[in-house]
């Protein structure tokens, strides 16, 4: 078996380019790492129903009209799918946009009588912006 013979010209610069390999799979690494946190992977109402889980997870629907009803401190609400419906309760408040129709994605728990315990509630934004004077009419 013969050694691999690298050209004269290359054995000088095979440490530079070693090192550049090196950097670059270091950046993309990073970088593939950085995006994850970013990732908003949800559970649907229909998903989260077909296969329970007692472990934290995201929960995404949308809120389901005159499903809203706060008392002490305490928000409970519906998400749906449009197929399945999942009760929420949350102990924290919701953002401002918050409302039924609204896309909303919740962390938390689902406890044993199906009822999911909110640590977060997220409103959800589609990319159409509308003056708020539009939204009032």
């Amino acid at each position: 078996m013969t050694a691999l013979r690298i050209p004269r010209g290359w054995r000088a610069r095979l440490p530079l380019l070693v090192l550049v390999l090196a950097v670059v799979v270091a950046v993309s690494l990073l970088a593939t790492a950085g995006a994850e946190g970013t990732l908003t992977y949800y559970r649907t109402p229909s998903e989260l129903l077909a296969a329970p889980s007692s472990h934290q997870v995201r929960l995404g629907g949308l809120v389901v009209d005159g499903s809203i009803h706060r008392h002490d401190g305490t928000v409970r609400f519906a998400l749906t799918d449009g197929k399945q419906q999942v009760e929420v309760v949350s102990r924290t408040v919701p953002p401002q946009t918050f409302r039924a129709g609204q896309g909303a994605v919740v962390n938390g728990t689902l406890d044993d009588r199906g009822v999911f315990e909110a640590r977060s509630v997220v409103v959800r934004h589609d990319n159409q912006y509308e003056p708020s004077e539009m939204l009032d009419h």
